[in-house]
C-alpha cells in the first residue's frame, strides 16, 4: 500500500499472517502483533512475506498521497464497497452481500 493516512478515528488492528512495517519505522508486525494507530500518521506500509492476512479495524477513509505530500485519491466504506463489487463481476465471483450489514 502506498503513502496514505487515516482519517476519522485510530485504527485497530491484528497481524494473523506475514510480516509488515512501515517505511522508516523500526517495529515489524508479525503473527500475533496487536496494532494500534492514532488518526493523521502518513505512513507507507511495506509487506515482507509474499501473503499477509491482517484485521484492520477504522473509521473516516484514507488518503493517498503522492512525494510532494498531496492528495492524489481517497477511498471510504463506499468506494471500497464500489471496488468490491467490480472486482466480483468482473472476476465472475458472487458478491458476499450477507457480510454487509
Amino acid at each position: 500500500m502506498g503513502r496514505h493516512r487515516h482519517t476519522g478515528g485510530s485504527v485497530l488492528g491484528y497481524n494473523i499472517q506475514g510480516k509488515w512495517r512501515y517505511e522508516g519505522r523500526e517495529w515489524v508486525a508479525v503473527p500475533g502483533t496487536f496494532i494500534f494507530k492514532p488518526p493523521g500518521d502518513i505512513h507507507t506500509l511495506i509487506t515482507e512475506d509474499e501473503e499477509v492476512v491482517t484485521l484492520l479495524i477504522l473509521g473516516g477513509s484514507l488518503q493517498y498521497f503522492d512525494e510532494n505530500h498531496q492528495i492524489i485519491g481517497q477511498d471510504d466504506i463506499y468506494t471500497f464497497l464500489n471496488k468490491y463489487r467490480v472486482y466480483c463481476e468482473y472476476h465472475g465471483i458472487e458478491t458476499r452481500d450477507d457480510l454487509i450489514y
